[in-house]
């Protein structure tokens, strides 16, 4: 608890003293408003294989092949997507807007960091509440959480049905995932072997490459190259603080959950 607490004050130090901030979150911020995280024990990556659910080739073999069990997979992926809520790591995170230039560097594609107010969010892997042409990656339409919950409940009466066919799937995906006038359109996210979105990568880097303190957290540090940034920003001489309840990181690790310490490292940096 000491530890944490000198850490703590450290931390706060650091931030009261800077005029760029990057916050660069990973899965674990949004686990505390229901979305599982990715490579923990239970986490997705270990109950659907990478090879089949996280390239576009895999999905679309599934959709041929096993349209039902794709079917599945995208009302387990979805659901949470399309009810959670920004918690309080993520309005801490907004909160540190009104005492210093913050750019949230986001991994997630759920939306929540724009829902909590954050006014510069840099979504290098995309979101998953807009959909995009595919031919130029120009926007074709935003979801909210309403409508991409509309595209779970369809997905979830056809999982009821004995075999989904391809055509079912396809006209339950509909809104976020056909051909029309430009072409082929589909989600707009970043899946296991997708180039980096421009200029979403270039703002990353840029941010980074700026910034006087940086604070990861909720991240594994295992998907690259989005895991090169923090050493980035140690490289052009910014501080890096890392909160996480198991892995040390960083100059300075904070040990726990990231609702809970982010609220504080806010109220300890800039008490009222």
């Amino acid at each position: 608890m000491q530890e944490t607490e000198q850490a703590v004050a450290e931390a706060a130090r650091l931030l009261r003293q800077a005029r760029s901030v990057v916050v660069f979150s990973g899965a674990g911020i949004s686990a505390e408003s229901g979305i599982p995280t990715f490579r923990d024990s239970g986490g997705w990556w270990e109950r659907f294989p990478v090879e089949q659910f996280g390239t576009w080739t895999g999905l679309l073999a599934l959709a041929r092949d096993r349209p039902r069990e794709l079917a599945e997979y995208l009302v387990t992926r979805l659901r949470p997507v399309a009810e959670a809520r920004p918690n309080p790591s993520h309005r801490a995170v907004r909160d540190m807007e009104r005492f210093c230039r913050v750019t949230v560097v986001t991994q997630n594609i759920d939306g929540l960091h724009t829902e909590a107010g954050s006014s510069r969010v840099v979504e290098i892997h995309g979101s998953l509440l807009r959909v995009v042409w595919v031919v130029d990656r120009t926007v074709k339409a935003h979801l909210s959480r309403q409508e991409l919950k509309a595209i779970v409940d369809k997905l979830g009466e056809l999982c009821q049905t004995g075999r989904p066919s391809f055509r079912r799937l396809l006209l339950a995906l509909q809104p976020i995932f056909g051909v029309g006038w430009r072409g082929l359109y589909r989600p707009d996210v970043v899946l296991f072997g997708d180039a980096m979105v421009e200029p979403e990568w270039t703002h990353a880097l840029h941010a980074v490459r700026s910034c006087q303190v940086i604070v990861s957290v909720g991240t594994s540090g295992q998907v690259f190259p989005a895991a090169m940034l923090p050493m980035e920003a140690k490289r052009q001489g910014a501080a890096w603080i890392h909160v996480d309840p198991q892995e040390p990181a960083g100059d300075i690790w904070i040990k726990g959950r990231a609702g809970e310490i982010l609220p504080l490292l806010v109220n300890k940096a800039w008490p009222a």
